[in-house]
């Protein structure tokens, strides 16, 4: 899931597409068989710059808006087993920044494309009570980038994406969930720049229960986000050479799925902790699709 992230030369580290906290309960999933057609507003919203210690930098005002446009298919082909689907995600960025950075005042307003996310393969299995996922996707830099500006609708840079993870439903009812999803980014050069960002990792966990005879799941979600080597190339900033960025968050979620209306509603909301090199602050991310799933089969 691509997002535009805020980099600032004070702290932050180089950014990779995906946003921790992007899913939540039961993402160790896939989808049953059919097409799906997603609207995906997410707002960011910062209001600290911190350093590799963890201690505040500063105090900007940052709104990360995101409106993303997602297809998703899933056949009832199979390979090695597991269900079969393929997704894309176009998204939508702006981007409203003000700060006062030691005395110096700095506003800027930025929108527009994002890089474009494609998943040609994702693979689903079940067996009892567990789910699990394994898919791989793409980010291309279509979108706009300026190697000298700090605000842009694209990262410029490719990015693979690998992710697996699992669902698990407890007891014979399975109106308890829990989720395991982990995703990981391995990124190429910048365009016009000697930077690679680091390889990065992000995990993300739920826990959750069933209402309303299954079409209501409620509980918490978070998730753990680490980059596993520095950013490297020419490019770096001498002060952010060797250091790794991470980042926590946690908060509610709440989803609603109704068949006969062939729509599904997913809110959820997390505050992040623990940050180090990054920006810091909260995440909202609400979710309304269109399900026209297959019927199935005739025996």
């Amino acid at each position: 899931m691509a997002t535009m992230l805020f980099s600032s030369g004070i702290c932050a580290q180089q950014g990779g597409h995906y946003i921790g906290g992007a899913t939540g309960l039961e993402n160790g999933s896939t989808a049953p068989p059919g097409i799906f057609v997603s609207e995906i507003p997410i707002v960011e919203r910062v209001n600290a710059l911190k350093g590799s210690d963890g201690a505040t930098l500063a105090k900007p005002d940052i709104n990360v808006f995101a409106n993303m446009l997602a297809l998703a298919v899933t056949t009832r082909k199979t390979f090695l087993g597991a269900s079969y689907g393929a997704s894309v995600i176009v998204p939508f960025v702006n981007t409203r920044f003000t700060a006062n950075f030691f005395n110096f005042n700095a506003s800027a307003e930025s929108g527009g494309l994002s890089d474009i996310y494609f998943s040609p393969l994702t693979l689903g299995w079940e067996k009892g009570n567990a789910n699990f996922t394994v898919n791989y996707g793409l980010y291309a830099p279509n979108g706009s980038f300026d190697p000298s500006s700090s605000l842009n609708p694209g990262l410029g840079f490719w990015e693979h994406q690998i992710q697996a993870g699992t669902t698990f439903s407890i007891g014979k009812e399975k109106l308890w969930n829990t989720s395991f999803l982990t995703t990981w980014e391995i990124n190429h050069t910048k365009t016009e720049l000697d930077v690679r960002p680091g390889p990065m990792v992000t995990g993300e966990y739920s826990f959750g229960r069933r209402f309303d005879k299954y079409q209501m799941n409620a509980g918490i979600a978070g998730y753990g986000y680490k980059k596993l080597s520095p950013d490297s190339g020419s490019g770096i900033n001498p002060s952010l050479q060797g250091i790794k960025d991470r980042s926590f968050g946690i908060g509610p979620e709440w989803k609603y799925t109704n068949i006969k209306w062939h729509l599904g509603f997913d809110a959820r909301f997390e505050q992040q902790f623990g940050v180090q090199a990054k920006t810091s602050g909260n995440i909202t991310v609400i979710s309304i699709t269109y399900l026209d799933l297959l019927p199935p089969h005739k025996k």
